[in-house]
Parts: structure tokens; C-alpha cells; sequence
């Protein structure tokens, strides 16, 4: 019967790769905690905010800037939009106050009220907003006058 046993040249080799590997100061390292900067759930953002000022065919909602050190994400937005007529709305969008359209709305006719015409939507969207900059949405419309409430929500992440 043939021994198992590994040749001494082999065996050699074998122990000086693992003693090569204990070494290694790759293997020796410790798992690190690292922080991470993007969790939804550590800095939750949620803002109401509401118009019935319409000044030259719009009803505009602006925000609070974002604060230093955070930038904040937006990953919602719902409205209402209480209007006296139905078929006046022609844009509603989601911007940075008093610069670019980060998203544009269709909202949804709702039955009518004894307030108007009820237009509606609750979308998910993916919007960047940077330290002193202010979400705002606007409603553009025929009507001269009517009410919308908006809410922004999402979650803001800290800059170092």
C-alpha cells in the first residue's frame, strides 16, 4: 500500500506558502466600520408648503434652501391643485428657485367639490439640491385665481 503522505520537497513548499500568507499584511487587517453617507433612513426630509397668490398665471411654492453641510435629495412630490375651472392647468414642474426644471407633472382630474376642480399626483422623482439652493414648485395656469399645496420629501445626506 502507497503512502498519502505529501513528498518532503512538497511538503517544503506547502508551509512556506502559508507561512507567506500569515505575513501577508493584507490578511492581517481588520474590518473597518465605514460610514455610509446615502442611507435613506438617517436624515428623513419632509416639507408642506402652500400658495394661493397667483401672480401673472402662476402659483409658485419655494421651499427652504438647504442648509450648510447637508445636500438634500428629493425622491417625492405630491399636490393639490384646487382649481375654479376645469382644464386651466397648462405646466406644473418641480425646479431650483429661480434657476432650472428639475421634473415636470401631469396631475389627475379628481370628482369636483363644492371648492372647484381637484387636480392630483403623487410621483416619484430623483432630484439634487445643494447647500443654499430652494426646491420650488410652480403651477402654471389660465385661472386668476386658485390654491395648491405641495409637499417635497426624501432625505438629506452630509457634505464634508
Amino acid at each position: 500500500m502507497r503512502s498519502q503522505a505529501l513528498p518532503s520537497r512538497w511538503r517544503a513548499a506547502f508551509i512556506g506558502i502559508i507561512a507567506l500568507g500569515a505575513s501577508c499584511p493584507t490578511l492581517a487587517q481588520k474590518a473597518a466600520l465605514v460610514q455610509d453617507r446615502d442611507d435613506v433612513a438617517r436624515n428623513f426630509y419632509y416639507e408642506v408648503a402652500s400658495c394661493n397668490v397667483v401672480t401673472f398665471g402662476y402659483c409658485q411654492i419655494t421651499f427652504a434652501p438647504v442648509p450648510a453641510g447637508k445636500r438634500l435629495i428629493i425622491t417625492r412630490v405630491s399636490m393639490l391643485n384646487q382649481m375654479p375651472a376645469a382644464g386651466t392647468i397648462s405646466s406644473i414642474d418641480l425646479r431650483i428657485a429661480g434657476g432650472f426644471i428639475q421634473a415636470f407633472f401631469n396631475a389627475t382630474l379628481n370628482p369636483s367639490t363644492s371648492t372647484g376642480f381637484n387636480y392630483t399626483f403623487n410621483d416619484s422623482v430623483l432630484a439634487k439640491y445643494d447647500v443654499g439652493q430652494s426646491p420650488q414648485l410652480i403651477t402654471f395656469s389660465a385661472s386668476a385665481s386658485f390654491l395648491i399645496v405641495g409637499t417635497i420629501s426624501g432625505y438629506t445626506v452630509d457634505i464634508p
